[in-house]
């Protein structure tokens, strides 16, 4: 199933004082004006961040363009969860639903001992961390799931097929739930996802990981977190960021840090790379002198879904498009070149959108 969205949004989310507001904090200096985004209500805990794009810098600048709308994705930051918060410990329904409402979850967990800054739990165990806020989404999950089959039940039982297959996936994910394994882990068929899809469980959702870490914490614990949370995350260690919060907004000062450091620290950049990645999206391009955009989507979308993000008009009405990668429209200086060049081609629908597309859609009105 492909999401489509100019802004797609992470949450983020763990314990009290793990760092997650100083991390939402940094991201929103980052914020560009809603108006630019469609469909995008913004309140206090709601940034649309702008993604970092070369290609849209250059392709706005040859161009000329009178305006340039950037790709965004949004930041939701969500207060710190408990033991209990499934049966609404420490407000937890209200913060368990705002995770309901995002693609993916950014778990930030703490990796440093303080004896200014209290741990909920006084302990460092930024695993055991993660397990806590999971353990509550499974069990809000489990009481989802038991008061959908209910009614879901009563419609198998006088033999209505779809809900005979639906009442069987429920049972899957509800078996599984109960032994302590989230949705994202489970197995299911094309159209066993649908109906998970259309479930909206808080454990479906696909995680990365922020160690909020500080100088001096030793390397072997934190090499030990990481990998304790890399099997969360289908063993890659690219979802798994380390960052010291209170450098991650440097901004003049970064250099500074770097030359005390020895090396680089991570920056609202990478986490922002990091959930761009995590949402398995590509960036495509139209552009002119009035106006330059970049869009994003998933991976494996036809350019005919990709022309919906654009418009919905768009996609329903899609007869072809011309497509040419835009690096390669810049170098030979552009839309004519290109064409005389053999560069640009023409595609139907079913044509897969690549990253770095740059699209002109022909279709009805």
């Amino acid at each position: 199933m492909i999401t489509k969205s100019h802004t797609l949004s992470i949450g983020i989310v763990g314990l009290p004082n793990a760092g997650k507001s100083t991390i939402f904090n940094a991201l929103t200096k980052k914020s560009v004006p809603a108006e630019n985004f469609p469909f995008c209500t913004i309140d206090k805990n709601v940034g649309v961040i702008q993604i970092p794009d070369v290609r849209l810098d250059r392709m706005s600048e040859f161009f000329k363009a009178q305006k340039v709308v950037p790709s965004a994705m949004t930041f939701v930051d969500i207060a710190g969860l408990v033991k209990g918060a499934s049966q609404g410990e420490g407000l937890g329904n209200q913060f368990l639903s705002h995770i309901r409402e995002v693609d993916v979850i950014m778990y930030v967990l703490r990796a440093f001992p303080s004896t200014e800054i209290v741990h909920v739990y006084d302990r460092v165990d930024p695993v055991e961390d993660f397990e806590i806020v999971q353990s509550e989404l499974i069990l809000k999950d489990m009481e989802v799931v038991e008061k959908k089959m209910v009614g879901v039940g009563k419609m198998a039982r006088i033999g209505k097929e779809e809900a005979v297959v639906e009442s069987r996936v429920l049972e899957r994910i509800l078996e599984g739930l109960s032994k302590g394994v989230p949705v994202i882990d489970m197995e299911f068929s094309e159209d066993e996802s649908d109906i998970v899809h259309e479930l909206f469980l808080l454990t479906s959702k696909p995680r990365m990981f922020v160690l909020n870490c500080k100088e001096g914490v030793a390397q072997e614990d934190l090499e030990r977190w990481e990998s304790g949370l890399k099997e969360f995350v289908g063993g890659k260690k690219e979802y798994i960021l380390r960052v010291d919060v209170k450098l991650i907004g440097g901004g003049e000062d970064m250099e500074e840090y770097k030359e005390l450091l020895g090396y680089s620290p991570s920056s609202v950049d990478d986490v922002i790379d990091i959930a761009y990645k995590r949402l398995n999206l590509l960036t495509f391009y139209t552009g002119s002198e009035k106006e330059c955009n970049a869009w994003t989507i998933q991976r494996g979308a036809t350019v005919k879904e990709s022309a919906g993000v654009i418009h919905t008009d768009l996609e329903k009405g899609f007869i072809t498009a011309d497509v040419v990668n835009v690096d390669d429209l810049l170098k030979v200086g552009g839309w004519s070149s290109a064409k005389e060049k053999g560069l640009v081609k023409n595609v139907g629908r079913e044509y897969v959108t690549e990253d770095g597309d740059y699209v002109v859609i022909l279709a009805n009105k």
